[in-house]
């Protein structure tokens, strides 16, 4: 898999868990998107990491 795809897919896991975790938190917390973006970040390292792990196999 080439870079640019792990890129583009793990910057629609990052788009992805930013909002559900945001509109998850939206009731509880005024300001869920200090909670969503950080998640978002922390998803999209992830699966970076991950497919890059995966493709040097």
């Amino acid at each position: 898999m080439h870079i640019v795809k792990m890129v583009i897919i793990s910057l629609i896991i990052f788009v992805l868990v930013t909002i559900l975790v945001t509109q998850a938190l939206q009731d509880k917390i005024f300001f869920s998107l200090f909670v969503g973006i950080p998640s978002g970040i922390v998803a999209f390292v992830l699966s970076f990491v991950y497919m890059y792990r995966q493709k040097s196999e």
